[in-house]
């Protein structure tokens, strides 16, 4: 067993979807925080975890963090901190690659209250799987703006 630990600077981070920009992003201090700024209820906002689009694996610079270790399970923790005073969701896909395409797709739905809340979830390895990437879609519910904190995440192999 092996735990990867991926400290959320900035560059981690891409924008993602048809409305990608309806969103502003900063780091501070190994935090990013992405404040989402929807401007209809239909608008589909993705901040995804590593580069490239979501159908293949990630560019090279991030092959190193994104690689799967030898394992039946992944398991992923993290914290979300969400300011305000209003519950939010969230879809938190997992995504698992070949050198060249996505095998795998799992999506959780998260409901975030205000302040500091864990994530934890378990996906089934796919075989030929090699890299994954993380997708978290913001599910608009009010066209106020929302900001989230996203913390450290540490991915275990099993």
């Amino acid at each position: 067993m092996s735990t990867k630990r991926i400290r959320p600077a900035i560059y981690h981070y891409y924008p993602r979807g048809p409305q990608k920009d309806h969103m502003s992003m900063r780091e501070e201090e190994y935090k990013t925080e992405v404040t989402f700024l929807p401007k209809a209820e239909t608008d589909s906002i993705y901040v995804q975890l590593f580069d490239l689009k979501f159908e293949i694996p990630p560019s090279k610079i991030f092959l190193g963090d994104a690689k799967i270790e030898p394992c039946k399970e992944i398991k992923i923790e993290t914290q979300l901190f969400v300011e305000g005073d209003q519950k939010i969701d969230f879809e938190l896909y997992f995504m698992q690659y070949t050198d060249e395409e996505r095998v795998s797709n799992k999506r959780f739905r998260l409901t975030l209250n205000p302040g500091m809340n864990d994530v934890n979830e378990t996906i089934k390895r796919i075989e030929d799987a090699k890299y994954f990437k993380l997708s978290y879609k913001y599910v608009v519910q009010t066209l106020e703006p929302v900001t989230v904190r996203f913390d450290d995440l540490y991915v275990t192999f099993a």
